[in-house]
């Protein structure tokens, strides 16, 4: 169980609450109403005085509207109140003065109001004659048609000077003109009254020209028509000229959308080729102007305001009549443009309580880390009594332990009392071996599924950072033991099949240097339970320099009880990476012919390493993963010769060592396939290592009865089944961990004496009922 949740029945809820309430709750609760009533007044503040500025800025939208509304009017008034003047002059003055009448009064006109580009009159037989401008200022072109509607049909063009004199004349085809099929004439007939016409581009000039034409009858009783030609341009330099707040700007539109003047006239027109009728509004390029046209075909006219883009736009919307139809005027400002000067000082006031409110936030902050930091620290010591109260009770516990100092016993209560106390996923001691270079785990314990394990090797060629840490009484602590460079072997080799990430390492220091290591995973109370990580690591000090042998002794008593290897070695064949023989046995001569090796066998020792499927499939370079099962089964294959095993075969994913095939039963068989596997499985343990692989594979050992020989024709295969062939297999199978050496209780019986061993109980196996295994964890 976690410190952290363990309740002292002492601490009365209601202190508690009484103690957070003075030290937390009401000053926190002050602040926060300081804040809010601070924030409340700048918020109104500042919405009031952006209320009225908006107020302000409509109702400067609305006067400038109504400028531009009654300037507009006055543009087109000279060319509406005009042709009605024209009109009665003409209506009523004499056939024979007509065309003095037409060139005065237009003459006139045109000095006088800039924006008037022509004047057209025609009647009914097609007769037509147009005033313009002339060449230079105070010139007026007069253009007359003739023979109107025959092939010899002429302009004659005039060119005066300001007063009358004729200055140039000539003459110009006129093809197959005739004003009567021009809009001009044939609407203002058909609606005999005023008419304008929609803006058209006059091809001579490239203007966008608009035309106010009258009807009326002559006294010759023809049907007349008198025009005006006003150029759009005027009006669309007086748009363009308004100054609407600092970037505000002006539009004229039809009711369908075609722009008639303003902003963007220019480059509407260029990219409309000239073309009225195409010349609308751009998305793209005048996203605000179509926005606010998008919500006046949806809400009328009148004034609202716009978000674009993240910015806020007042627009005003107006109808200009023209004639029977009416214009939109559209004028659109940013919000800003108008209201800043007003906004200003209610910014300035936000701002002044936005700082006031951070300052108070930072105040309360602070008070509230105080009043945390010293619950935390009031807590941090409640908890390292606690931790020291639980410390306490487990050095009892292990200081009652009646093996304690007993070298035969594994006293696996030092590394559970460790596990638990830490909180560690896995804690381990390990010893460094009288060889110097080799770390042997003498027991492991995972508190996650409360079990021991051991016997696990690592030598220095492989672990070279890890063991000059080891080695000098390095402490070691990491949180990311695959990244750091000391422990990322130790990582791959170790931890990394079990998914532990973070490492802590207390050597355990005798009297001539560090002799082993304790190793934390994933502790996360490691730092707070050091004191008694050193404690257990001075009881293992003491129990390792109780072990009375030493390397040399022990290396003199295996050699001396180690019974000689009675097998010899043969030339691989059959698919064996050590073939099968006849060897010397109890100083019987070798047989020539391995059929008379047929039979029973009393006592073979047999063990099965169980390479998981993963290691033969993890390299996605086929010639990679042969390379590594290649250099894997060299490896064994010297291990098998140097420690006389009979055999050594690789069958799929499983590799059969066998030891002792003999028709009277070799007692150094089963010997020398215990420090076989030992040896194999630092090896594998390397290789896999190396190859940055997961080191899942077990290995299993039994000793008993076969039946072997060679089976088929030529060629014959050597094979071996019976009840030691199925149990080997079952203890690869069913190893407690990766990497661990499971034996029976027969190889058990025999090599108790010379190694150790971890009792893991009883399990039922068909066909022989309950029995016992054990994990072989080294030599003695």
């Amino acid at each position: 169980m976690s410190t952290d949740e363990i309740v002292d029945p002492t601490i009365a809820p209601s202190d508690q609450f009484r103690r957070f309430l003075y030290h937390i709750g009401i000053p926190v609760a002050g602040v926060v109403t300081v804040i809010a009533v601070i924030a409340g007044v700048g918020w109104h503040s500042y919405q009031t005085v952006r209320t009225g500025a908006l107020t302000l800025t409509h109702d400067l939208l609305v006067s400038q509207q109504e400028y531009i509304a009654k300037e507009v009017s006055s543009f087109l008034m000279p060319a509406s109140a005009g042709a009605i003047v024209a009109r009665d002059m003409l209506e009523h003055g004499a056939p024979a003065v007509e065309q003095k009448i037409f060139n005065g009064y237009s003459s006139t006109m045109m000095r006088n109001v800039p924006q008037i580009q022509s004047f057209y009159i025609a009647d009914s037989d097609g007769n037509f004659s147009t005033l313009e401008h002339g060449e230079q200022p105070g010139q007026t072109a007069l253009t007359t048609l003739h023979d109107v509607g025959t092939p010899k049909a002429i302009f004659t063009h005039e060119l005066r000077d300001g007063d009358g004199k004729l200055l140039k004349q000539w003459q110009t085809p006129a093809g197959t003109y005739d004003p009567r099929g021009h809009a001009w004439f044939t609407d203002a007939v058909k609606a005999g009254q005023e008419i304008w016409t929609p803006p058209y581009l006059v091809e001579v000039t490239k203007q966008i020209t608009i035309t106010a034409a009258v009807p009326y009858k002559g006294s010759n009783d023809k049907t007349y028509v008198y025009a005006i030609n006003m150029s759009l341009n005027h009006l669309n330099n007086f748009l363009n000229s308004l100054k609407i707040g600092e970037s505000g700007n002006a539009i004229l539109l039809q009711q369908g959308g075609n722009v008639v003047a303003g902003h963007g006239m220019q480059e509407t027109q260029t990219k409309a080729q000239g073309d009225p009728a195409k010349m609308t509004l751009d998305p793209v390029k005048y996203p605000v102007m179509t926005k606010a046209f998008d919500e006046y075909r949806v809400h009328g006219y009148g004034a609202r305001t716009i978000k674009v883009n993240g910015r806020r736009y007042v627009t005003i919307t107006a109808n200009l009549p023209v004639g029977k139809d009416s214009w939109v005027l559209l004028l659109v400002a940013p919000e800003d443009d108008f209201s800043r000067f007003a906004m200003a000082g209610g910014q300035q006031n936000l701002i002044f309580f936005v700082l006031v409110v951070i300052m108070a936030l930072g105040f309360g902050l602070l008070l509230f880390l105080q009043a945390r930091r010293s619950d935390g620290l009031r807590n941090l010591i409640a908890r390292m009594r606690r931790v020291a109260g639980h410390e306490s009770d487990a050095l009892q516990e292990v200081a009652q332990y009646e093996e304690l100092f007993n070298p035969e016993d594994n006293a696996l209560i030092l590394t559970k009392k460790l596990a638990e106390q830490s909180e560690a996923r896995r804690a381990a001691i390990w010893r460094i071996l009288h060889d110097g270079h080799t770390l042997m785990c003498i027991d492991s314990y995972d508190r996650l599924q409360d079990v021991h394990s051991g016997g696990f090797e690592m030598s220095t060629t492989d672990l070279k950072s890890f063991f000059d840490a080891v080695f000098h009484g390095d402490r070691l602590a990491t949180t990311a033991a695959d990244t750091d460079e000391h422990t990322t072997a130790f990582y791959r080799v170790y931890m990394r099949a079990f998914g532990s990430k973070s490492l802590v390492c207390c050597p355990i220091v005798g009297n001539g240097g560090p002799v082993g290591v304790i190793t934390l995973e994933d502790a996360p109370q490691a730092e707070m339970v050091y004191h008694f990580v050193q404690m257990v690591a001075g009881v293992a000090a003491v129990r390792f320099s109780a072990q009375h042998y030493t390397a040399v002794a022990a290396a003199r008593e295996e050699l001396e009880t180690e019974p000689a290897a009675t097998e010899e070695l043969h030339d691989p064949s059959q698919g064996f990476l050590l073939a099968p023989g006849a060897l010397s046995i109890n100083g019987q001569p070798n047989a020539t012919d391995l059929s008379q090796m047929e039979g029973f066998y009393p006592a073979v020792t047999i063990m099965v390493i169980s390479l998981s499927d993963m290691i033969m499939t993890a390299q996605n370079d086929p010639a990679a993963n042969i390379k590594l099962i290649d250099d894997m089964a060299a490896a064994l294959q010297d291990i098998a010769h140097q420690c006389g095993l009979y055999s050594i075969r690789m069958l799929g994913h499983r590799v059969v060592c066998i030891a002792g095939c003999s028709r009277t039963p070799d007692k150094g068989a089963v010997f020398r396939m215990a420090n076989a596997a030992l040896m194999m499985r630092e090896n594998v343990l390397a290789m896999l290592s190396k190859a940055d692989l997961d080191p899942v594979f077990r290995i299993g050992i039994d000793v008993g009865p076969v039946f072997g020989g060679m089976l088929g024709k030529n060629p014959q295969a050597f094979n071996l089944w019976g009840d030691a062939m199925g149990m080997a297999e079952m203890m690869a199978q069913g190893a407690p961990d990766v990497g661990t050496i499971q034996v029976s209780e027969n190889v058990y019986q025999r090599l108790r004496q010379y190694f150790l061993f971890r009792e893991r109980g009883r399990f039922f196996i068909p066909g022989m009922g309950l029995t016992r295994t054990y994990v072989l964890a080294g030599r003695r």
